[in-house]
């Protein structure tokens, strides 16, 4: 507390020119120590206080792989008051040592900064199955899926695969034909009898021109490199996903001032009297508007759950303009009593990329 009263005393001591938020945080940098693996996820809050004389609005904050992810306050920072981003790390699959970063987008001094979680993750005594539960034939993969999280536009990001060998002769994998942002590195190896591999999964998002949600697949091949019994041969298909946003921090403060501004016409829609037991859907509409003066590009917008349905919208909105569109609802996809769920909308709005919808009702 003495050190937060110390910090405010400072920024009451300054007069600045113009009204604007100030960051100061206690601290941008934090080792956990040694975790282990089987203690589940584990966070941390960076904790930063408002000396500036105007209030701080935190845009977007984006972790820098699928193992971490962040909660952070959407209401804006007073000037004098404190905030706290909870950064979370998931050692599940991750041992040894790990470095795992946040990137915080506000309106205030500074503008950027990237917050970091370090540590060393001690690995439970798990079986080859536990260990790597997807099978390719007789090669083990420790994951069937790459999921690359929130990224932004320019370089590319990367991933493991650790692949095992669960035999006693060597086996080759290779994947077949890749999307032109997605790279695996290598293409195609031997692994020794017992043994593992890694294999590097790279998303480039300056290849990729999608924004919003972005998801495919590769098919990825092993068989043994002689025929031997009980050595078996496999396909497995491996998805990426990844959210692309633009590169907001890149824009001109007048790109910023003339940004698209997106708007609803509604926070929730509300499903009443919900018959769980029909087939039938039913239907509302959710109006998006752009309030600000560049066109507002949608990117997409997507469900959490498979009892909802996403009608057509247009993609790009000029000032004022609006597009309204259909969300349905398959009552007996419902698999509880009370609906709970929402769609998430992206686009270009710089301080808005991506935005949730709730969807909410009850059992009739």
């Amino acid at each position: 507390m003495r050190r937060l009263s110390t910090l405010v005393l400072l920024a009451w001591c300054v007069s600045p020119v113009l009204a604007v938020g100030r960051i100061a945080w206690l601290d941008t940098r934090h080792s956990l120590g040694e975790i282990m693996e089987s203690r589940g996820k584990v966070s941390y809050g960076f904790s930063f206080v408002n000396v500036g004389d105007d209030d701080v609005v935190i845009n977007h904050v984006r972790s820098s792989c699928g193992c971490s992810f962040s909660d952070y306050p959407r209401r804006p920072v007073a000037p004098g008051d404190t905030a706290t981003i909870v950064a979370t790390f998931n050692p599940a699959g991750r041992p040894g040592d790990f470095n795992t970063f946040f990137t915080v987008i506000t309106n205030a001094e500074p503008h950027r900064t990237t917050l970091e979680l370090s540590g060393k993750v001690i690995a439970d005594e798990l079986t080859v199955n536990e260990k790597y539960p997807v099978a390719v034939g007789s090669l083990k993969l420790n994951a069937g899926s790459v999921p690359f999280g929130e990224l932004t536009e320019g370089g590319t990001q990367t991933a493991a695969i650790e692949a095992y060998n669960d035999s006693d002769v060597p086996v080759k994998f290779y994947v077949d034909e890749l999307p032109g942002y997605v790279s695996v590195t290598p293409r195609q190896a031997i692994v020794a009898p017992r043994s593992r591999h890694v294999i590097m999964v790279g998303f480039d998002t300056d290849r990729c021109n999608r924004r919003g949600y972005v998801s495919t697949d590769f098919n990825l091949f092993a068989e043994p490199v002689k025929r031997e019994a009980g050595v078996l041969a496999g396909i497995k298909r491996i998805d990426v996903m990844a959210i692309v946003y633009d590169d907001f921090a890149s824009w001109s403060d007048e790109r910023h001032r003339n940004a698209p501004e997106i708007a609803f016409d509604a926070d929730r829609l509300v499903f009443a009297d919900i018959d769980t037991l029909s087939a039938k859907p039913l239907k509302k509409q959710l109006t998006i508007t752009n309030r600000g003066n560049d066109p507002l590009k949608i990117y997409g917008i997507s469900a959490a759950d498979k009892c909802i349905a996403i009608g057509s919208f247009k993609e790009s909105l000029g000032k004022d303009e609006s597009t309204v569109v259909d969300i349905s609802l398959i009552p007996d996809e419902i698999t509880g009593k009370i609906l709970n769920t929402s769609i998430i909308i992206y686009c270009n709005d710089p301080r808005r990329a991506k935005s949730a919808v709730r969807i909410v009702g009850n059992e009739k």
